[in-house]
């Protein structure tokens, strides 16, 4: 009896301590998932708050005021719409708030005034930041390390896809109070510090004093957690620096579920021990019965609580110490399911979608991924266990089911983009982040979805915008290159014959002359269709810009089927086209071509090849094809020659200029001249200006040209004052490539500085061509620029560009010269005179001087002068000549006495 009194006895202990293990296993179990549901909710609490800083972001840069105030380059606009931004904000305010235009880094400043921008984000941190991802960017140089969550986003032309400037937005987590304090709010804590680089940059309570447990710290890029004094520190990773460290949440709070459990067990162990050991001998059956099925009901509850079954509290027993243990597990499992409420209620919150999943089946998902995917959100039993591949496209199914294998030996990316269906078979696009966590209690992998489906059609629309013609769809010349070189690369390999074709519309200058730029577009678009309908879609039709169009036609048999196809563009070319205006163009083309491998096989010799063919064929007749021959290479020799004999004539100073005077007709004296080069070589004779000048724009000879002609012109207006000859002014011609060059301003300040000219004394022409050669150069920044130094501008040729009325009022332009093809037979032309009379009220309007040029006969000048225009330029008064002549045309025409003016 006393052997099996004290083997109860020992049974007793023994299922007292084996209870007290249990409980303190569970006890520990708690804490850690505890840390865990704290970190989990750490980070989203965190990533919402980031959420709402980049909804106030989005919403600046979507709004069409901020897209108009880049456009215009309007600070004050942009300033007050930030502003406005903010106002009425107080728990997700942006510290730091900027936007970058593409012209001025740093444009717009709205961030708090404590802010240093320079640096904590300066413009080199700003231009390597990917778009739409939060980065923090840590300033080591300063004291405490300063410390910057930040977001970029692109404005972008919603018509273009361009983007028009960045915005940048974020917050100052060094010393901020708004993160820690929202953070502490959602996590009901009192302690909370941001960590960083071995430093506690910002916090609440004593974590911001305290110093902090060197195991917790020690990696900062997983979830850690360890009990200290009865309290539980969780340090839960937020974001990844730009610098590679990490920065952290930690949280401390207070935790005493070990404490009672060893207080209770320690309390109850002795009286325990003392009536077990009375009543062993007397009810030894029945104190092993109610013990044995007491602590059983006790377990199993315990373990049903762990494997998150819900069950009912055991019914009260007889011993009241396991009754209380039991209602501790009950008010500690039901503080745990109320956070993991909690966390829950925030993942069905998030703007993101949420995808739980494991062994291939949907364990979970919320409402943002269910309406995401066109489901009824409030339902995820419309996918909980179904197969995870059918949320997304199944084209994707494969790399998918890689990725998951891959996945299990940490091999598959973490973040990818991937297309997904709806509910209606929609095609839609996410970005996807997957990690592995648990879920009740098994191995399960967490997604964050996110719909890019607006920015993948933004890129797609960047891609097309890049590689095709917006006007007509077409190809551009940049993917007709590509695949240009793929065709001539089959013919290498595979012996195949094609066609290079280039089309240039003939009178198309003057449809859009007299019917408008509409008109225009009409007809380059009907072209297009006709050319595409005609070849079909396995040959290639580009537009290469303006007028011109390029084909190449794959797998050509000989040149009479080239032929064939060249007399069937011409034809559906010159069929009529019907103009919204009522009237009916009907156009003409001229046609190049060049076969390769006959012609060669270099992309860019067959390209210049097909182009010079197309230029014959317009010399020729026009409305016609032609094939390449070796000898149209001689034009292009002749030019090769001009540029090696002009490089030696600029070093050697052997051209000369002409001058040109311009008249003020009312009061018969010369106020004016235009330089204009000229050039005798010993070798090639006399090269006409027009053909010297475009091969120095060609070869970039005409910068040196003009710096020449430039230092030239103001030597001779010197030596015409120098001589007594009065001169208002003097006109140097601008070509565009000399716009396009970066230091253009700079040398003409330069000139001006060195020969001592007065600059409003100077006057260069520019043609409308300025405006369009170039479009990544501003002509209008140019030559405002050129403005602001005193220099007039003169618009030579006006009249005969597309665009003069729409550029005239924004130009900074002085004098508009009225082309020569204006003026002549103006005696006999009403609609001419007419012409020129508008242009003429429509300048004097405007303030702008007017120059008639051309002018052949006095009745001309006399015509022009009734009109209103006083100066005029043309052989009627004065052919060009050299610097001699024209001192003594001046001082004749002047009244000076041209013996004096000789000698002095």
């Amino acid at each position: 009896m006393a052997l099996f009194a004290f083997g109860l006895i020992g049974t007793a202990i023994a299922l007292f301590w084996i209870t007290y293990l249990g409980s303190l296993s569970i006890a520990e179990y708690e804490i850690a998932r505890s840390a865990k549901s704290k970190a989990t909710l750490t980070r989203l609490a965190f990533t919402q708050h980031l959420d709402r800083l980049e909804t106030q972001i989005r919403m600046i840069a979507a709004d069409p005021n901020i897209r108009e105030a880049l456009r215009n380059n309007d600070k004050a606009a942009a300033k007050e719409i930030m502003d406005r931004a903010s106002e009425g904000l107080t728990s997700a305010v942006l510290d730091i708030l900027l936007i970058d235009h593409p012209d001025e880094p740093g444009w717009v400043n709205g961030s708090l005034g404590l802010i240093d921008i320079r640096n904590q984000l300066p413009h080199n941190v700003r231009a390597a930041m990917p778009p739409d991802i939060w980065v923090n960017y840590a300033d080591h140089d300063s004291d405490p390390v300063e410390v910057t969550a930040a977001l970029s986003t692109p404005v972008l032309d919603p018509e273009t896809g361009q983007a028009l400037g960045k915005i940048y937005g974020g917050t100052s987590v060094t010393d901020s109070y708004t993160l820690p304090g929202v953070l502490a709010k959602i996590l009901k804590v009192d302690d909370l510090a941001i960590y960083h680089d071995d430093h506690v940059i910002a916090g609440l309570g004593d974590l911001t004093t305290e110093i902090l447990p060197g195991h917790l710290t020690k990696t900062p890029d997983t979830v850690s957690y360890m009990l200290q004094d009865n309290h539980l520190y969780v340090l839960a990773p937020l974001m990844h620096g730009l610098d590679g460290h990490m920065m952290a949440a930690i949280v401390k709070q207070p935790v005493d579920t070990m404490q009672k459990v060893e207080e209770t067990y320690t309390r109850l162990f002795t009286p325990f021990l003392l009536y077990t050991g009375v009543l062993a001998i007397v009810a030894a059956l029945l104190v092993n019965r109610i013990t044995t099925a007491g602590l059983g009901r006790l377990l199993t509850y315990a373990m049903s609580l762990r494997q998150d079954r819900l069950v009912s509290p055991p019914t009260p027993g007889l011993i009241s110490e396991f009754n209380k243990l039991s209602s501790m597990f009950q008010a500690a499992f039901e503080s745990v399911r109320d956070r993991d409420a909690q966390f829950k209620d925030m993942i069905d919150g998030s703007m993101h979608g949420v995808l739980v999943h494991a062994n291939h089946r949907i364990l979970y998902v919320n409402d943002a991924l269910l309406q995401m995917l066109g489901y009824e959100s409030g339902d995820p039993k419309q996918l909980v266990d179904s197969p995870t591949l059918v949320i997304f496209a199944p084209e994707e199914h494969s790399r998918l089911r890689s990725y998951y294998n891959l996945r299990k030996s940490g091999g598959a990316p973490r973040a990818y983009e991937v297309k997904g269906i709806r509910k209606d078979g929609q095609i839609v696009w996410f970005e996807q982040h997957v990690r592995l966590t648990e879920w009740r209690g098994e191995r399960a992998y967490y997604a964050t979805i996110t719909d890019i489906s607006e920015r993948k059609h933004q890129e797609e629309l960047a891609t097309k915008n890049a590689n095709f013609d917006i006007l007509t769809g077409l190809p551009n010349r940049r993917l007709l290159m590509d695949r240009l070189h793929q065709a001539v690369q089959r013919c290498k390999h595979h012996g195949e014959k094609i066609a290079l074709l280039i089309l240039d519309l003939d009178r198309f200058k003057t449809v859009n002359e007299t019917y408008g730029p509409r008109a225009g577009d009409l007809v380059i678009e009907t072209i297009a269709k006709r050319l595409t309908c005609l070849l079909g879609p396995d040959q290639t039709v580009a537009r290469m810009g303006g007028d011109e169009f390029a084909i190449i036609l794959t797998d050509q048999k000989d040149r009479w089927q080239i032929e064939q196809v060249a007399r069937d563009i011409l034809s559906a070319v010159g069929e009529p086209i019907d103009l919204e205006t009522g009237f009916q163009a009907v156009m003409a083309g001229s046609l190049g071509i060049t076969v390769a491998p006959h012609d060669g096989d270099d992309d860019e010799a067959l390209l210049l090849q097909a182009d010079t063919s197309m230029y014959q064929a317009k010399a020729d007749s026009g409305s016609s094809y032609r094939f390449f021959a070796t000898r149209m290479n001689e034009q292009t020799a002749r030019a090769g020659q001009i540029e090696v004999s002009l490089r030696r004539a600029i070093e050697n100073g052997e051209l000369h200029l002409n001058y040109q005077p311009i008249v003020d007709y009312s009061k018969k004296r010369v106020v004016s001249c235009e330089s204009l080069a000229r050039w005798t070589d010993p070798h090639l004779g006399t090269v006409p200006p027009t053909e010297f000048i475009k091969v120095a724009e060609d070869c970039g000879l005409i910068v040196p040209l003009g710096e020449w002609v430039l230092r030239e012109a103001c030597a001779f207006f010197h030596s015409c004052n120098r001589n007594g000859l009065q001169l208002d002014g003097i006109s140097v011609n601008i070509s565009p490539r000399q716009c396009r060059d970066d230091s253009f301003v700079d040398r003409v300040t330069a000139i001006l500085e060195e020969m001592e000219m007065d600059p409003t004394r100077l006057q260069l022409e520019v043609t409308e061509s300025v405006m369009f050669e170039d479009q990544r150069v501003d002509p209008i920044e140019i030559l405002d620029a050129i403005s602001s130094l005193g220099v007039k501008i003169s618009l030579d040729d006006f009249g005969t560009g597309y665009s003069s009325l729409s550029y005239l009022k924004r130009l900074p332009i002085d004098t508009l010269k009225i082309d020569r093809s204006f003026i002549m037979g103006l005696e006999r032309d009403q609609d001419g005179q007419a012409l020129v009379k508008a242009i003429i009220s429509m300048a004097a309007s405007l303030g702008i001087d007017v120059v008639c040029e051309g002018a052949e006969t006095l009745a001309q000048c006399d015509l022009i002068h009734a009109f209103g225009c006083a100066l005029i330029q043309g052989y009627s008064l004065g052919k060009p000549m050299s610097g001699v002549d024209f001192h003594r045309f001046l001082a004749n025409m002047n009244g000076v006495d041209a013996v004096a003016a000789q000698a002095g």
